[in-house]
């Protein structure tokens, strides 16, 4: 049985949301503007996808100070900062973080109004760590929050996100943690000796969750991104593989030409060992 939590969005933090929009747009994707938060000086777009995830483009109006995903953006310029599950329970995250030792903070109120004039509402609870992801809970409609429609077809074709790819200190630790924080219960793990990985792996429905931590076995260029990542960024998401099914031959897109983001387009699930070394050192 796979976990009920969902992938809600990935974030992507951009020094320009306007030139962010155009670059993704030249990408083949469809992006909407998302609209001004209540609960920072933050405002956003959104690339939609058809399995209901999507990808927000987060950009600052003005200095926040406390803010984890605007210092990383000033020190180390644009790309993925976050991401967020969604859930319908977020006091039951909460109890199964408490008792996995996890901490969490909230539930932490946001809010965004839509080009439209529309108030949208939602809690989160935030882990201490960037290693896992917040959690979401919708207290507006979420077809408000997440649109329908049109705007979730993309010149590209891509249909939603395969595969989200975390830098953690170790990926064997993050899986266990992962397993108790959000009732998964599908994981596997194993060493690219060969890389200098250590891989973690778990299975949440129609998307996979791939830890990736260097190891001391192999000098590799792998294992050194993978380090640089974790040492410069922090630990968190450090890459998408995206589902596009009338691709042929998968293809990689270089984080200098998606805000800072490493794309992989490919039909359906790889194994991560196909494509990990290609994606992290694009």
């Amino acid at each position: 049985m796979k976990s009920k939590m969902q992938l809600d969005h990935v974030v992507i933090a951009v020094r320009d949301l306007d030139d962010a929009s155009r670059t993704y747009r030249k990408l083949g994707f469809n992006v909407v503007a998302g609209g001004v938060h209540g609960h920072a000086p933050t405002r956003n777009a959104l690339i939609v996808f058809s399995d209901g995830s999507f990808m927000e483009l987060i950009e600052w109006t003005a200095r926040s100070p406390g803010d984890a995903w605007q210092r990383t953006l000033e020190a180390h310029g644009e790309g993925l900062v976050d991401f967020a599950l969604t859930t319908q329970d977020l006091n039951d995250v909460f109890a199964r973080a408490r008792s996995n030792g996890i901490e969490m903070g909230g539930p932490i109120a946001g809010s965004r109004t839509t080009p439209e004039g529309v108030v949208l509402q939602w809690q989160t609870g935030r882990p201490a760590s960037r290693e896992l992801p917040f959690v979401c809970l919708d207290i507006t409609a979420r077809a408000e929050r997440v649109p329908t429609g049109d705007v979730r077809i993309h010149p590209n074709g891509v249909t939603g996100v395969i595969a989200v790819v975390v830098a953690v200190v170790d990926a064997y630790t993050s899986l266990d943690r992962y397993l108790g924080a959000f009732d998964i219960h599908e994981g596997s793990r194993f060493d690219l000796t060969e890389m200098g990985v250590r891989v973690g792996i778990a299975d949440l429905a129609s998307w996979q969750l791939v830890l990736i931590s260097n190891t001391a076995s192999a000098p590799t260029g792998l294992a050194a991104s993978v380090h640089r990542r974790a040492a410069r960024r922090g630990v968190g998401p450090c890459a998408l593989v995206l589902r596009s099914p009338g691709t042929q031959e998968a293809r990689t897109i270089k984080p200098a030409d998606a805000c800072g983001v490493p794309l992989r387009l490919c039909a359906g699930r790889e194994p991560p060992n196909s494509y990990l070394d290609s994606l992290l050192q694009a």
